[in-house]
């Protein structure tokens, strides 16, 4: 597939291209925001969407085994993980499925830990689920993000009496919005403290398939004994630019936790439609091919982004990602508050980002972009950034 050619979205419900006067207050913007990309899928997936659409009927369904061979299979090949069909549960989104998990495994008024900055649903959906959330700080050198065990470790301690209890961590890996693809070092260590302080671990894998060096471990194939209280979830929804017919997959080895997240979603979540099921199985079982075009694409998407910042943008830099789409960039030595890069961004630039301080703590003076599109589309966001920032500071 040419990337390069992309795909005119407008005027088809898009909310990266057909809402920005809602999300922005402005339409005259080029849309660099939501985390989908903007190209068509992969072929076998639009064509097994095709023929599922002229059988004409599209009643009540389920998956099957043939989904979760499709779905054992490509976590097999993809992540060298071997996984029984029997922990797989459907849901319709990964988000829905993390809120579910906390109504399961948390109590009202527990402690759940999240490392900010960081994809900014987990705060509202943890807060509205009537548990409290907790900080573990990312620790950010100027050019690299790590975890901060020790801070963990105290945040995962039974022992504190000034708060209620920690029972759960929503992990993301990768992560968004830094781009850090955890090592099985640092997940390994994730995985002591928990097992040591039973807190519950739920990783949410959205980018698992977007790794631009050495591979990707989900979390709860660290070990048997993480596998028993942990749970991992993953999806087809980003890597092939079908989150809109809603699918995402939570993998849990634990019978009697997988027995309560089916009894607790059933009440919130349903399982994914016929055609996020027949999408879903065209992807895992056809898509290898396209997704490593895809990747190869984007990891030069990348680079070129990496390299017009460094090289045409003073006083702003960028993290390089490990993973994801998503480039982290930072323009604190701007010296600006927020609400002024915002409008440096959106009302100069006129290009439409995501506020680095939504993401919490940690977020103040960054700005998260989507490479995930043609180049020439990158390079005219680029090229107005660049034009905006030298037309205040030249």
């Amino acid at each position: 597939m040419d990337f390069d050619k992309g795909l005119d979205r407008k005027g088809t419900s898009c909310a990266k291209w057909d809402f920005l006067e809602e999300y922005f207050g402005r339409d005259d913007v080029l849309p660099m925001w939501v985390a989908d990309s903007d190209w068509k899928t992969c072929e076998p997936v639009i064509e097994a969407l095709k023929e599922r659409v002229k059988h004409g009927a599209f009643g009540y369904s389920k998956p099957c085994e043939k989904h979760h061979r499709a779905v054992v299979d490509w976590v097999e090949r993809r992540y060298g993980w071997k996984i029984d069909p029997e922990w797989i549960v459907y849901t319709n989104s990964i988000t829905s499925s993390l809120s579910v998990a906390v109504r399961t495994f948390a109590d009202m008024g527990d402690s759940v830990v999240i490392q900010p900055p960081v994809y900014f649903p987990f705060f509202s959906l943890i807060k509205n689920s009537g548990c409290q959330v907790l900080k573990n700080q990312l620790k950010y050198d100027g050019g690299r993000y790590r975890m901060d065990f020790e801070d963990l470790q105290q945040k995962f301690s039974p022992d504190d009496e000034e708060r209620d209890r920690t029972s759960m961590m929503i992990l993301c890996n990768p992560h968004n919005p830094v781009g850090r693809v955890w090592s099985k070092e640092e997940l390994n260590r994730v995985a002591e403290l928990a097992l040591e302080n039973d807190v519950m671990v739920v990783s949410d894998e959205i980018f698992s398939d977007y790794i631009y060096k050495d591979d990707h471990t989900p979390f709860s194939s660290i070990s048997k004994e993480i596998a028993e209280d942990s749970m991992t979830l993953i999806t087809p929804a980003k890597s092939f630019n079908i989150a809109g017919l809603k699918m995402a997959i939570a993998i849990i080895p634990n019978p009697n936790h997988r027995k309560r997240f089916e009894d607790a979603k059933e009440l919130l979540v349903k399982q994914p439609n016929i055609l996020a099921l027949t999408a879903l199985k065209a992807a895992y079982e056809h898509g290898d091919t396209w997704i490593d075009s895809q990747l190869e694409y984007l990891d030069e998407n990348k680079r070129f982004a990496l390299d017009f910042i460094e090289n045409n943008i003073p006083k702003v830099s960028a993290v390089e990602p490990e993973g994801t789409f998503l480039l982290w960039i930072d323009f604190n030595e701007l010296d600006l508050d927020p609400d002024k890069l915002n409008e440096l961004i959106l009302d100069e630039a006129k290009v439409a980002l995501i506020e680095g301080k939504k993401f919490g703590s940690g977020g103040e003076g960054f700005m998260r972009l989507n490479f995930a599109c043609p180049r020439d589309t990158l390079n005219e966001g680029l090229q107005r950034i660049k034009n905006a920032v030298e037309d205040v500071y030249r």
